[in-house]
């Protein structure tokens, strides 16, 4: 990621794995994780926003890089997510399964195959849900081998795009055909054709791969207890802070902060916080919970 060291960054559906350089994290949900990787609970260690993706409650061009990482598989409306991302931010990255990890590991609550196709970040409706029972989601929790080979070929099982001012997309206008999804799982057994044991070089990954995850584990942990202290003793702050980078998700008017909620004066929509959680959803969509 081209990410300039002034870059004020933002990132939806952080969920439970943040990137390191995101300032302020954005996401739907905070007590369900139906739809996280392995079902891990939500990371809370900086400033964020509850807030729905198709409604960013944020002003045009408030940040100047923003991250969107598995995210885009999950909607409805992948275009229109394009669209409100590129409102407010001036360039990103986005990460989603390829279509190859699609057919692989068949994740139920994904709706499309994403591939970019002559530079344009393309989805096509999938109709399918979970493949073989999870099998391979297993796999790789379970097989050191098989998890060496899966971040061996990350650019097979990923597709990435790094955009400028607008996002190159399309939605393809019929959902794939029988014949291209044969050839997606003729690709697919090819490449799970490689994975094989190799005992020096699972050894050598287990210990790179032990030792990078207790340091990941421990910069979470000291960064999460500073982010507690913070919020024990400057917790007015926090919420200021956040909240003069908001503005209304209903009509984008600026917002008025008060000891427990934000008022928008142009269209009267209150808004909760949550500790030092605003949480910015559309009135009707607060009732659904977060």
């Amino acid at each position: 990621m081209n990410i300039k060291h002034t870059d004020l960054v933002l990132e939806i559906g952080s969920g439970n794995n943040p990137h390191s350089r995101s300032d302020i994290l954005c996401d739907r949900y905070i007590r369900t994780s139906h739809e996280r990787a392995g079902e891990f609970p939500i990371r809370i260690d900086r400033p964020m926003v509850i807030a729905d993706a198709m409604h960013l409650p944020f002003a045009d061009h408030t940040f100047d890089y923003v991250i969107a990482s598995h995210i885009f598989e999950h909607m409805d409306d992948p275009a229109g997510l394009a669209r409100e991302i590129a409102r407010v931010g001036k360039a990103g990255f986005i990460e989603v399964p390829s279509a190859i990890s699609e057919r692989v590991f068949g994740w139920d609550f994904h709706h499309w195959y994403c591939e970019i196709i002559s530079g344009t970040l393309t989805f096509t409706r999938k109709t399918e849900g979970k493949r073989f029972d999870g099998f391979f989601h297993t796999l790789i929790a379970r097989n050191i081998w098989f998890r060496r080979f899966f971040e061996q070929h990350k650019a097979l099982w990923y597709t990435r795009l790094e955009w400028q001012g607008t996002i190159p997309m399309r939605i393809a206008g019929k959902p794939m055909r029988l014949r291209e999804k044969a050839n997606l799982d003729v690709a697919a057994w090819d490449i799970l054709g490689r994975a094989k044991k190799d005992v020096p070089a699972d050894w050598a990954f287990a210990i790179r791969f032990f030792l990078r995850r207790m340091a990941r584990k421990l910069v979470n942990t000291a960064r999460q207890l500073l982010w507690q202290v913070a919020v024990m003793t400057m917790a007015k702050q926090i919420v200021s802070s956040i909240l003069r980078r908001c503005v209304c998700p209903a009509c984008r008017g600026l917002l008025e902060i008060k000891e427990k909620s934000a008022h928008c004066p142009h269209c009267r929509a209150e808004y909760p916080v949550d500790g030092v959680l605003p949480v910015l959803l559309l009135p009707h969509e607060q009732s659904g919970g977060y």
